[in-house]
């Protein structure tokens, strides 16, 4: 998405995928983690999967971003590819990051992110929206990941997947 929000507010919600947004005018400040957050013009903003957030203009002039929500599979997969196969997890799957700090000032995530949402708007092709996926989720996790993500047990232990299954 791509967009210019003047008074929008965005009341408390979570996203099932990693949100990355790239703030180019302005500022939004939200709540997240406990804390009240602001990102401003060149700034990152980083949810994972299932944090809960609001969201509102923290300057006259708006703000303007751009984000993009990718799937945990998705992120998964393209670490094990990095990686050239998996982290040894105990389901043989690579591990999905943590990123602890919602708002990240750093250039080279910048870059990596807006490289991703061109390509993927202007509809470039399959090659060039691999390696610009590839390099984002790559600098997002070598410089803003602190840990691997906790995943929620059912109630009752793991035995609901198995019986799902």
């Amino acid at each position: 998405m791509h967009a210019h929000f003047f008074s929008h507010r965005f009341h408390p919600h979570s996203h099932d995928a990693y949100s990355f947004a790239v703030t180019e005018i302005g500022a939004q400040r939200f709540r997240c983690r406990g804390a009240l957050r602001t990102s401003g013009a060149g700034m990152v903003m980083v949810f994972n999967p299932d944090d809960p957030h609001d969201g509102e203009a923290a300057a006259e002039l708006g703000y303007k971003y751009r984000i993009v929500h990718i799937s945990p599979d998705v992120v998964r997969n393209v670490l094990a590819d990095v990686a050239g196969g998996t982290d040894g997890g105990a389901d043989g799957r690579a591990a999905l990051p943590l990123f602890e700090q919602p708002v990240v000032s750093d250039p080279v995530l910048v870059r990596a992110l807006l490289r991703l949402h061109t390509a993927l708007v202007d509809g470039a092709g399959p090659l060039v929206r691999d390696e610009r996926l590839t390099a984002a989720v790559g600098a997002m996790v070598r410089r803003g990941a602190t840990g691997a993500l906790r995943t929620r047990e059912l109630p009752g232990g793991g035995g609901g997947q198995a019986r799902a299954a």
